[in-house]
């Protein structure tokens, strides 16, 4: 085995810390959410991507009402008040799960579900 240099060390240190603080992500979540070009990567793609990966995890913290990944998905819809997020999608969990063919689906029904509440 070839000897690790110093820098090499500390990469994979920094990649095993960020593994450990992100909770719940992989390494292979992080390097490949880093691979391709960054101009090809919209926060669309993104959030679809993270909806795709994570659907049976968010529709379990939806159920509570709370959990990381219910968070996160508000961070990427943009919602400043993460846990009004959480209890307002555990409050419209039927209308959001019930039916769900494709994961992102949850996206526009997330959005369909919000603007029938503002009529």
């Amino acid at each position: 085995m070839k000897p690790r240099t110093p820098l090499t060390q500390i990469s994979v240190t920094l990649l095993a810390a960020s593994a450990i603080m992100l909770g719940g992500c992989t390494i292979t979540d992080i390097t490949s959410s880093t691979s391709g070009t960054l101009d090809a990567v919209t926060p669309d793609i993104t959030l679809n991507r993270f909806v795709d990966t994570r659907i049976a995890s968010i529709q379990q913290e939806a159920a509570g009402g709370e959990g990381e990944n219910l968070d996160a998905l508000a961070y990427l819809l943009g919602r400043q008040d993460k846990d009004e997020f959480s209890g307002w999608m555990q409050v419209h969990y039927d209308e959001l799960f019930t039916g769900l063919g494709q994961p992102s689906e949850l996206i526009s029904r997330i959005e369909a579900v919000e603007s029938r509440a503002r009529i």
